[in-house]
């Protein structure tokens, strides 16, 4: 009746009668355990034969699975799936549980067919005796169901509720969720498309993206957020595949390579909610200090102290506020052979040079990655010291060495003191973790193998620098600039959108990152002014001015500002459009007391700095294709320029808008075609009746507490940028 390939699970990729396929079945035994519901099912061999429904076999016991409940307040479930009646794993890396997700016990009431779980009065689970398909309810008002009805007769299925695929000494675990139909998806970290995922295969490993316009990721994160407004974080650091909705319409299907399913489902009634309620389970993001969020200028790279130097001086002799100068690949004894000293000859005195570029007002951020090169002198040290994965080959390592192994503890001490600590009492003020997406896989690690270790080391990387950091400056002062990511790197801000192309694809593919990134509890996040390396050369093929305005332009309105590239990027080098990047950088540290503001809030609540306009219109179906326009902070809609042409459409959202140039008063939802941009400026608005504070603008943030202080309240009232008080300070 159906070919063999019917054999071939499209989502496992395998042919099922090659392993062993388990499915959790009928649920027979429950009782409560320490506030936690507690439930015993079958684990059932699941019959490969779709041939004749009549002769379904729905498969032999072959053991027990035991499925845990526990609430976090009033807004959170956590479903805890094991083939073990060993409790929760508790001990883990990637949560920080806010006090305000304390525990609330829970309670069960037989019925008939099943048991309701509830907490107080409210329901907040249904699991039935018959084939395992729970209905989870997280804040008591929105119902999920474990997809049990994805088949076209009982043999031959699409999804499966639960599951275990065993092959090769190996093994997957796989859960499925009803889908409803026009329902959407966002969020699993950096993706570089629209907001909606809706018909996506995505795989949550971390790579060298190369790139923002392919389907690798630097940042994946294992948390979705649905139109229908709930999130599920599937903590585990394995690698994963996700299905929304591609092979079936009407199935969510996660796979992870490990042995339990450890599945927290977020309530909350609105995505702001659901996106705090999340970091109330992985951690808030830290405030990163005032002057990191000033404009940051680097090229791959100044290759002396001398260079710099003359960098920060004519930035400051021809008035272009800056606040840091970013050393690259090149401050080492040889380029790109990273061992965390300074070239004696180019860096004769690092103490002195940080000293001088502190005096004139900048910071100095310092470039490093976490592998121990091949031709490092540091390299048989870490090998001896366990500093690094073991290997019995003496080639093995990634590209550029041999992978720090940061699950053995006296790695993060060694990685602070011996190599990050000098730096800092030398007067570095920022390390920028690049790398971290990538392990040697073959190698020993001391508590993971290489696949465990994989996604999870972004996280613990960025942990020890983290850490390292605080204790040198003092964790107000703070601030990483981190390429990769996993479930709780949130909490070391800032993440910066990788490598893009000095195209506008490039810089369209970045705010879709950026969009994506803080849909997933990310709230700082920045990217390289003028995109990292050209096309068709990789080295001299430099962004057009046009390009290069119209992302300083886009940069303003991001939390973070960094000039950098794999060519010059200083201002003076485009001498077509340098004076308006003047004036653009001018209206960024005018708008210093409002971005400050609005940082400190997205270190308390669930909002990233830059906003898809889906957290705050998610019933709005327009909203859901919109990637080219956001909310940096709460009152302003920014939509930025992404081609080389001069018209495009405004999606105005519900509510009022000023037209922050004309101070016109626009109403949406509408779309609003726009024919003539001209290069000095980009379609920018400001809720109507929200007070704008801002400063006179400084050259750097140190200036910023003597700086004049104004408010401007955008209503009726409001002239227009020209007739404002703030065009006394900047002309676009």
């Amino acid at each position: 009746m159906f070919e063999t390939h019917r054999f071939l699970h499209p989502i496992l990729g395998s042919d099922i009668r090659e392993g062993n396929l388990l499915r959790v079945g009928g649920v027979y035994n429950a009782w409560m355990e320490d506030g936690e519901a507690v439930f015993q099912a079958a684990l059932v061999h699941q019959d490969a034969r779709p041939d004749d429904p009549d002769q379904f076999d729905p498969g032999a016991t072959v053991g027990d699975v035991y499925i845990r409940l526990r609430a976090y307040g009033t807004d959170m479930i956590r479903l805890y799936i094991s083939r073990s009646p060993e409790p929760i794993r508790e001990e883990s890396v990637m949560l920080q549980i806010s006090p305000s997700a304390a525990r609330e016990p829970l309670h069960l009431l037989e019925k008939t067919d099943g048991w309701l779980v509830l907490s107080e009065d409210v329901e907040r689970a249904w699991i039935r005796r018959a084939d395992f398909s729970p209905q989870i309810s997280p804040d008591g008002e929105i119902w999920l169901r474990f997809q049990d009805q994805d088949h076209f007769f009982p043999g031959l299925w699409d999804a499966l509720p639960a599951y275990w695929f065993e092959q090769n000494g190996s093994q997957i675990a796989g859960f499925s969720l009803q889908i409803q139909p026009s329902e959407h998806f966002c969020g699993s970290g950096e993706r570089f498309t629209r907001p909606d995922l809706f018909g996506r295969q995505i795989d949550l490993i971390n790579y060298d993206a190369l790139g923002v316009n392919n389907d690798r990721a630097y940042k994946n994160i294992p948390f979705l957020i649905s139109s229908r407004l709930y999130g599920l974080f599937v903590h585990s650091h394995s690698k994963m595949h996700l299905d929304i909705g591609a092979h079936s319409s009407r199935s969510l299907q996660w796979l992870m390579e490990d042995d339990c399913m450890d599945l927290f489902f977020i309530g909350g009634c609105d995505m702001s909610q659901i996106l705090y309620n999340y970091r109330c389970l992985t951690g808030f993001p830290a405030l990163p200090p005032a002057w990191s969020f000033g404009a940051w200028m680097s090229r791959m790279t100044y290759r002396s102290a001398d260079e710099a130097s003359g960098i920060a001086g004519r930035l400051r002799a021809e008035g272009y506020p800056m606040d840091v100068i970013h050393l690259d690949t090149g401050w080492f004894e040889r380029e790109w052979i990273c061992d965390w000293r300074f070239s004696a000859e180019r860096f004769p005195n690092p103490s002195e040079f940080f000293a001088r570029m502190l005096h004139k007002g900048f910071h100095v951020s310092l470039w490093q990655y976490p592998y121990i090169h091949r031709e490092s002198a540091l390299l048989q040290e870490a090998r001896e010291g366990g500093f690094v994965g073991a290997s019995d080959d003496p080639n093995s390592g990634v590209g550029l060495g041999d992978t720090l192994d940061f699950t053995n503890p006296v790695t993060a001490a060694w990685y602070d003191q011996r190599l990050l600590q000098p730096l800092f009492t030398q007067g570095a003020a920022c390390i920028e973790t690049d790398f971290g997406e990538e392990v040697d896989e073959r190698a020993r690690y001391a508590t993971l193998n290489g696949k465990q270790y994989r996604n999870l080391f972004a996280l613990l990387y960025q942990k020890a620098a983290w850490e390292a950091s605080c204790r040198a400056l003092g964790n107000g002062e703070a601030v990483l600039w981190a390429r990769s990511a996993w479930a709780g790197s949130q909490r070391y801000p800032v993440h910066w959108g990788g490598d893009p192309a000095s195209t506008f694809d490039g810089m369209a593919g970045s705010l879709c990152g950026g969009l994506h990134l803080g849909l997933s509890g990310f709230a700082f996040w920045g990217h390289d002014v003028g995109g990292f390396h050209g096309i068709p050369d990789f080295m001299e093929s430099r962004p057009s001015e046009r390009l290069y305005l119209r992302w300083v332009q886009m940069a303003v309105f991001s939390s973070h500002l960094r000039f950098h590239g794999s060519s010059p990027r200083e201002p003076w080098e485009y001498p077509g459009v340098a004076a308006l990047v003047r004036e653009w950088l001018r209206l960024r540290y005018a708008l210093l007391p409002y971005i400050l503001n609005e940082a400190e809030k997205c270190t308390q609540n669930g909002l990233p700095m830059l906003r898809s306009m889906v957290i705050d219109w998610p019933h709005d179906p327009s909203v859901w294709a919109i990637q080219d326009q956001y909310l940096f902070g709460d009152s302003f809609l920014v939509c930025p320029v992404l081609h080389d042409g001069v018209a495009r459409t405004v999606y105005m959202p519900e509510g009022e808008w000023v037209d922050f140039w004309t101070g016109q008063v626009l109403m949406g939802p509408q779309n609003l075609p726009l024919r003539e941009l001209p290069p000095a400026r980009i379609p920018l608005y400001v809720r109507r009746g929200h007070t704008i504070p801002f400063a006179e603008p400084v050259q750097h943030t140190g200036q910023l507490a003597q700086a004049r202080r104004f408010n401007i309240t955008f209503d009726e009232s409001y002239p227009g940028f020209n007739g404002s008080e703030l065009s006394k300070w900047v002309r676009i």
